[in-house]
């Protein structure tokens, strides 16, 4: 055999006119998501290295320095301020967002069974008690924010007894504590936050103290799992809302013991007042939870990227006329598990009847007072204090008296027009949540 037959045939191709090969659509789509989230990265660096005042001063690693004690132990292995502007790298807000996203995609009818089982798989959720069938969930954030079957929950109306506002679990409990002017909550025990910090004031309770009254504050941790909406754990009247732009840290445990007066991140307090004086509902957002919806705002929009850059700042809103919330009314709703805290003021016979790590359930007695008193009716404020912390003081008394007497009748008039279309809406439950939107069309 020849030695020319034994060598390989090769075809020589000149590279200076071969052609490059395309990047494909995968790759590009790569390239610039992996670009966007570098420059996203690199212009909150730039933010924690140029803070605004309002920022420096509601530093959470910085708070130890505006506590009036020194350190706990606890505080002592807490995130110091580099550790904090790492974690504040991460862009938790935008991430926030494309999870809301994501849950607002409607998903084909065969998906929704095997996505939300996989979910309460995971989570524990309690299917049996939940108001329609899965297929009835257009999403994820529909799911989540799911109704409960009438009747699954008994909301405990002894006045005498405040009930709890969601199912979650106690983390702490207790009497808000005051050294050199500086009122403090507890996040977890032995892990402190400032009250103005918290609710971007400080009750009159501590500017003139009413004997024989102590402020109370109670923390709720709902878990993924949980049921998502937040109701009123009394009668009160609703003065205010309060919503505070920030990070949307985790509030996980791991979070909890490690980043300092970490529910002065992100949260929208209701504040205003029951038959004993002050009373808030603050619902905390976290990761994945920047959307809180309040049911006298159905408007209010959060987790903006214009509002990316009010970190530090106050957004409120002062009901004119005040908001008078049954216990047991519907006030807020998550879009996934968050933070409730409630901070009040009460007679000194008032105490816990649930304790830290103890799981609760929306409407179950979690405090209640010892003394015996004449049975009462309602806890709502009287008509002088409804006047006297009213946002429109020029009134007179008998002006207010009226305002707030239309008001009520207003309101009752109304509810009587919607009697027909709330009869119609309850004939036509076994539609789901999806009802609305099909009607809409």
């Amino acid at each position: 055999m020849r030695r020319s037959a034994l060598r390989p045939s090769v075809r020589h191709q000149s590279t200076s006119s071969s052609a490059k090969p395309s990047m494909s659509f995968g790759k590009l789509v790569g390239r610039v998501g992996g670009a966007g989230i570098v420059l996203m990265a690199g212009m909150q660096l730039y933010h924690l290295n140029n803070p605004t005042d309002e920022e420096i001063l509601f530093n959470p690693a910085k708070v130890f320095d505006r506590l009036p004690s020194p350190k706990t132990t606890l505080e002592g292995g807490m995130a110091s301020e580099t550790q904090y502007m790492s974690l504040s790298v991460i862009p938790y807000r935008g991430i926030s967002r494309i999870w809301g996203f994501v849950n607002d995609i409607e998903l084909p009818m065969w998906a929704r069974e095997p996505v939300y089982n996989a979910w309460t798989y995971a989570f524990d959720c309690q299917l049996h008690e939940m108001k329609y069938p899965l297929k009835e969930y257009r999403n994820l954030g529909e799911f989540f924010s799911r109704q409960l079957k009438d009747g699954t929950r008994i909301v405990d109306r002894d006045p005498r007894v405040m009930s709890s506002p969601v199912d979650g679990r106690m983390a702490t409990i207790g009497v808000v504590e005051s050294s050199d002017g500086i009122p403090v909550l507890e996040q977890i025990k032995g892990a402190r936050y400032r009250m103005d910090e918290f609710l971007g004031s400080i009750p009159d309770f501590f500017k003139e103290k009413t004997p024989g009254k102590r402020l109370y504050h109670c923390v709720i941790y709902l878990a993924p799992g949980d049921y998502h909406r937040i109701h009123s754990p009394i009668d009160w009247s609703v003065e205010e809302r309060r919503h505070f732009p920030g990070n949307l840290f985790p509030v996980n445990k791991l979070a909890v013991n490690f980043i300092p007066s970490l529910f002065t991140a992100n949260e929208r307090a209701l504040m205003g007042r029951w038959k004993y004086g002050f009373y808030s509902l603050t619902a905390v957002g976290a990761t994945n939870v920047g959307s809180i919806g309040i049911d006298m705002e159905p408007d209010l929009v959060t987790n903006l990227s214009s509002q990316d850059r009010l970190s530090g700042t106050c957004l409120s809103k002062v009901y004119d006329p005040q908001n008078l919330v049954t216990r047991g009314d519907q006030v807020a709703q998550f879009k996934l598990g968050s933070t409730v805290v409630l901070v009040f003021e009460a007679p000194e016979d008032f105490e816990f009847t649930v304790q830290p790590g103890e799981k609760i359930r929306f409407g179950q007695a979690i405090g209640r007072f010892t003394k015996e008193e004449p049975e009462e009716e309602s806890t709502f404020p009287s008509t002088a204090e409804l006047i006297q912390h009213s946002s429109t003081p020029s009134r007179s008394y008998f002006g207010e008296v009226s305002h707030l007497l239309s008001t009520v009748f207003g309101s009752a008039i109304q509810e009587a027009k919607l009697s027909h279309e709330e009869n119609l809406t309850k004939s036509r439950e076994n539609l789901g949540p999806a009802y609305d939107k099909k009607t809409s069309a």
